[in-house]
């Protein structure tokens, strides 16, 4: 006959048993959608950044949404041998990041803030890669070309406000330049329309965004050659 503690035990053993379960269901889904979720994140996070500026909701909430879509974003980059590592340090870097922005903390933000957007670039160039050698052109690679766009434009607003930090008056323009007007100079940049409210006053500000420009021409060309390319193929199939 067993005892309350050997039933404690079982009963114990049945629910991780349960929980892993779950987990190993849930992330086979996720797989399978992995682009899709990280766009609509993306999505969201544009629509909640000039809400938050608006509304003064607690810029912890925005803060968290650029960690949890970075996080989305490297996610599919990682293997089984690499998803471990590389999780764990973004989850250090995300840390780092919102500890380092309070003054008790003697660490430089400004630094820590241009590698949170170098990151995010690191992780867009690894969507266009999977979008450009897929071999067949489904709703993820479509979800992963998108979101290589968005996710570009959002952290090349992170790098701008990590050069504003660190050195003030790199931009100007008829208000401040926030979190929400760098990622609005960031996706003007990156789609070539230059509306000259923002404008770079430094040589380093000036390299980015002129490196973005690029970015964004050489991406849409690239893009749509890709798109020609399977078209044709399937075409000629």
């Amino acid at each position: 006959m067993s005892t309350p503690s050997d039933d404690n035990l079982a009963a114990d053993a049945a629910n991780v048993d349960q929980a892993s379960t779950r987990i190993s269901r849930l992330w086979p889904a996720y797989s399978r959608h992995r682009y899709a979720v990280l766009f609509y994140s993306l999505l969201f996070l544009m629509v909640a950044v000039p809400f938050a500026s608006t509304f003064n909701m607690p810029h912890i909430l925005i803060k968290l949404l650029f960690a949890a879509c970075l996080l989305l974003a490297v996610l599919p980059n990682t293997t089984k041998q690499t998803r471990i590592f590389l999780v764990a340090a973004v989850l250090l870097l995300i840390a780092v990041r919102l500890v380092s922005e309070s003054d008790d903390v003697p660490i430089d933000f400004g630094p820590v803030l241009a590698l949170f957007g170098l990151t995010g670039l690191i992780a867009a160039a690894g969507l266009l890669r999977f979008a450009v050698t897929s071999p067949k052109v489904d709703s993820e690679t479509v979800h992963a070309a998108l979101s290589t766009f968005l996710l570009a434009g959002v952290f090349f607003g992170v790098v701008y406000s990590a050069i504003e930090f660190s050195s003030p008056g790199s931009f100007s323009g008829p208000d401040e330049f926030t979190e929400a007007s760098a990622t609005f100079f960031s996706f003007i940049t990156l789609s070539t329309l230059g509306y000259g409210d923002f404008l770079p006053r430094t040589d380093l500000a000036r390299g980015v965004a002129t490196l973005e420009v690029i970015a964004g021409m050489l991406y849409l060309a690239v893009m749509v050659a890709r798109l020609i390319g399977v078209f044709d193929v399937t075409k000629k199939t």
